[in-house]
């Protein structure tokens, strides 16, 4: 979502707890979405692990569970590990700070070390999201250039990341960078998205874009 600024910044929690969690995970377990990343995010590199998602044709319902989220039914894998966890950080740290929207999708994403994501902006549907960040394990080394602004996000912070201009990542560190994203759809456009027509979607989209920008 164009926020005016490259990012809003909100209040630290404790993410001790789910950081070692994560370190104690094996290697098989960040490749179980492999197929999913590889569709919605091409050649980015790293892997991610989904706890929400706003259900593409691709997706395996198999073992998973559906919810509503407002407007917006996804599905949740709800007997993942470390699903409970991340439920709480959303329940407690997220949906207070950011009312009025859906969760659409919920990823814990890795960024290997030497890795960089390119530069690019989201389009469509998810321009108009708030793509929030929760560094659960980082280092000062790992880079964010946010419309042409340098930014070092610490852990355990809430980030709102205006992610509809150009903004990249580099990993400079030797540490295996892992944050959980959560993108929340307004109302809405979510109502407009999933149970109305292209046209209700349109104009509902122009009308929050407007919204934003004054």
């Amino acid at each position: 979502m164009n926020l005016g600024k490259p990012l809003i910044q909100y209040a630290q929690t404790d993410v001790s707890e789910l950081k070692e969690k994560i370190l104690q995970l094996p290697d098989s377990f960040w490749g179980i979405d492999k197929a999913t990343r590889i569709k919605l995010a091409r050649g980015r590199p790293g892997n991610a692990v989904f706890f929400y998602n706003d259900v593409p044709s691709f997706v395996n319902k198999t073992s998973l569970s559906e919810a509503r989220t407002g407007f917006v039914s996804v599905m949740r894998y709800s007997q993942r590990t470390l699903f409970q966890e991340v439920q709480q950080l959303i329940e407690s740290e997220i949906l207070p700070v950011i009312p009025d929207c859906d969760v659409m999708r919920v990823q814990l994403a890795e960024l290997p070390p030497g890795q960089i994501i390119a530069p690019h902006k989201d389009v469509g549907i998810l321009a108009l999201i708030h793509r929030m960040h929760i560094p659960i394990i980082t280092h000062h080394d790992v880079k964010f250039i946010i419309d042409n602004q340098l930014f070092v996000l610490e852990e355990g912070v809430l980030y709102d990341l205006n992610n509809a201009v150009m903004h990249s990542v580099v990993n400079k560190s030797l540490v295996n960078r892992f944050h959980l994203l959560v993108d929340l759809l307004p109302h809405s456009v979510a109502k407009a998205r999933y149970f109305d027509d292209e046209e209700k979607m349109e104009k509902a989209c122009l009308a929050f874009q407007n919204k934003v920008k004054n």
